[in-house]
């Protein structure tokens, strides 16, 4: 019987989607997890060990300096070992040092080992866009890599009840809570890790699942996403202005998206104007409007015009909702901007990373990626200092609408003029 072109492509679109996915939307999940798993252990751990709020928060930002020192290592590391066989090692290095969080015994050990699971996570988002690139074509891309975001987004929304919940159980059988949280957290990370060796195949010439025909086109639709010329060096990913101005953006995600988990909230209580209780639903309902937000991103849009295009829409969006909580009381108003910039969050980050295999081409793709790493985990420092610099709500929402204006600004620039260095992802890195 003979297909089509179009045939074969929805068909193997269904496959790569089906077997490639889920596994990887679940280390993302699974990463997010054991990232908030200390958030949600620590007014039991502290009591327990003796530990101030103070440390506490040095211990998670020592996560992040872990997160910041390893992302390049991590992408350079990427290259030498394989995609497949760096994410497996990723996630088991990460399982391993989560449970390690239920040995602790004081501040100078719990800062040993949340420093060490952000070095060991840093490289685990960046090497599965550069999994997922080596088999996608770019225009079947975009719904992939916006449901890992949408997938890692997802994990506040239902962790902080599950976690009570596990610290309750652990006490009805006599066990420490806060030991107790870290090792069930950490036990479907080391179990999905030991799963990527036989879920994820090496490279398309290897997935059993697709049939010759469908292999055969998969294989010739990569190869022509990589025009001859295409910047393909680790170096270049770097060096590339298009790959410098998206972490600009993802820089300006990360100090918005650190905002409204920093300081918002208490600001809301503080205010008078909005119930804590009140706040929090608005903020979460908006956040989960988020998620799904971030999924039907990588559905509608179908190209990188597209996708370009609605980033500095949301961008420009996220920009107008927080100049009118600067200038309006910190009421329910304020409050309602704030959700709407909560609602867009996931949406912006999705098309940002949809955006960034777009970019650079092979090996400088996942220097590239990390650059990206390094610039959202820099914006979320950035937001604790604003925090620190700026008393005043107000001043702090009138300093992001400033940044987010300036992103989408950056974003026009992305107009695909320049060949050499807006290409997709090479099917093989090349150094």
């Amino acid at each position: 019987m003979y297909y089509t072109d179009d045939v074969i492509e929805q068909s193997a679109e269904q496959k790569l989607l089906w077997h490639l996915l889920p596994l990887l939307c679940l280390l993302a999940m699974a990463g997010m997890l054991n990232r908030l798993s200390l958030g949600y252990a620590a007014p039991a751990l502290g009591p327990a060990l003796d530990i101030s709020a103070t440390q506490l928060a040095i211990a998670e930002n020592l996560f992040g300096v872990g997160f910041l020192v390893a992302s390049l290592p991590a992408a350079w590391l990427l290259l030498r070992v394989g995609a497949r066989f760096w994410i497996t090692g990723i996630v088991l290095a990460t399982g391993g040092v989560a449970l390690a969080h239920a040995l602790v015994w004081d501040a100078a050990s719990l800062y040993a080992v949340h420093l060490l699971l952000g070095v060991a996570e840093a490289g685990l988002l960046p090497a599965m866009v550069f999994y997922l690139t080596q088999w996608m074509p770019e225009r079947h891309r975009a719904k992939a890599i916006a449901a890992l975001i949408a997938a890692a987004a997802l994990v506040p929304l239902f962790a902080a009840e599950g976690s009570y919940f596990l610290l309750l159980l652990a006490r009805w059988f006599g066990i420490d809570d806060w030991r107790f949280l870290f090792v069930v957290e950490a036990l479907p990370t080391l179990w999905l890790g030991l799963l990527v060796p036989a879920r994820t195949p090496q490279a398309p010439a290897d997935a059993s699942w697709l049939p010759p025909s469908e292999r055969h086109w998969l294989l010739d639709q990569l190869r022509q996403t990589v025009p001859a010329g295409a910047a393909t060096r680790f170096a270049d990913g770097l060096r590339s202005t298009p790959v410098r101005k998206l972490a600009a953006v993802q820089g300006i995600i990360g100090m918005v998206g650190g905002s409204l988990g920093i300081w918002v909230p208490l600001a809301m209580q503080q205010s008078g104007y909005v119930a804590p209780g009140v706040g929090l639903a608005i903020m979460l309902v908006a956040a989960a409007i988020g998620v799904a937000g971030a999924v039907a991103s990588g559905l509608v849009l179908h190209n990188r015009a597209q996708w370009r295009r609605t980033l500095g829409v949301c961008l420009a969006l996220a920009g107008a909702c927080l100049g009118i909580a600067a200038v309006l009381p910190f009421g329910i108003v304020a409050v309602l901007m704030l959700a709407v910039v909560a609602m867009i969050a996931p949406a912006i980050l999705a098309l940002t990373w949809v955006l960034a295999p777009c970019v650079v081409a092979g090996a400088a793709a996942a220097a590239g990626f990390a650059a990206l790493n390094v610039a959202g985990t820099l914006g979320y420092f950035a937001a604790a200092g604003l925090a620190a610099v700026r008393s005043d709500a107000g001043g702090r929402c009138l300093v992001l609408a400033v940044a987010c204006f300036v992103a989408a600004w950056l974003v026009r620039g992305l107009d695909g003029r320049h060949p050499a260095e807006l290409t997709a992802s090479a099917v093989t890195p090349g150094e």
